[in-house]
């Protein structure tokens, strides 16, 4: 027996000892079930649209969230033919492609992952699904054919019984970071270069404590003959080769530097 039928029972037994001899109690009890059933379904349809109304605004503010997201978030299964199954709206703002791009072209990522770095970021895959989670960068084609360095960050999510289920990442312009690298490279291999060359050899060292070396120019080996690991792996290295005759003068000169 359903509640409302039980309910509509109860009521209709109250009811009859106000009603006229010979009214069909069952007949008031459906009429009693009736009004609360139509009562239930208004309710439980309130609920529906509460919950719809609450879900409709949590997706707009996530759109939102995401649509500002310096990162575009992406999703693809981790099985049979690796559909994507999302992406954010700011792929088009970030990279210039529209988001039914991806979700529509299972190749997206491959056809548009530089063809140097390809083989290396599909090889390091494989411990995604090991360890659930890495993260590779590599250069990607935007929409008007340039290339941008992306930091790609996936998360492998399985399902409950533990199975790979969808791989969920985002994908970071990393531009920026990697021409300021490689300016910083060449700067330091330009200034190798000049010390090399230079007719000194230029050093330094801590000014306390152990007076531990910290760098020496490479032209250490050209002019001296030491490799410059022997300089920077040994505190003494200085006072082992001063001539024993002329380490103490040198040491007491020392003092006036400070």
């Amino acid at each position: 027996m359903t509640s409302n039928r039980k309910y509509a029972e109860i009521a209709a037994a109250a009811l009859g000892k106000m009603l006229p001899p010979g009214t069909d109690s069952n007949g008031v009890a459906d009429i009693v079930e009736s009004v609360l059933a139509d009562a239930t379904r208004e309710h439980e349809e309130g609920e529906r649209q509460h919950v719809a109304e609450v879900a409709a605004v949590a997706e707009m503010r996530l759109a939102r969230l995401l649509d500002a997201s310096p990162a575009v978030i992406y999703a693809f299964e981790a099985k049979g033919n690796f559909s994507p199954t999302f992406v954010s709206d700011n792929i088009e703002r970030l990279f210039g492609y529209r988001p039914s791009e991806y979700l529509e072209n299972p190749d997206f990522w491959r056809e548009r992952v530089h063809a140097e770095d390809l083989q290396r970021v599909e090889g390091e895959m494989a411990s995604l699904f090991k360890a659930g989670r890495h993260a590779v960068e590599y250069r990607f084609r935007r929409k008007d054919g340039s290339y941008c360095w992306v930091n790609d960050d996936q998360h492998l999510v399985r399902d409950a019984n533990g199975a790979p289920d969808e791989i969920v990442g985002s994908w970071s312009d990393i531009t920026a970071r990697i021409a300021a690298e490689a300016a910083e490279e060449e700067a330091r291999q330009r200034l190798a270069l000049l010390l090399e060359s230079a007719p000194a050899v230029i050093y330094a060292f801590k000014a306390k404590d152990d007076y531990a070396p910290t760098f020496v120019s490479e032209n250490i080996k050209r002019l001296l003959g030491y490799c410059p690991e022997k300089y920077l792996e040994h505190a003494d290295f200085w006072r082992n080769n001063v001539h024993p005759e002329d380490l103490a003068a040198v040491e007491a000169e020392q003092a006036k530097l400070f």
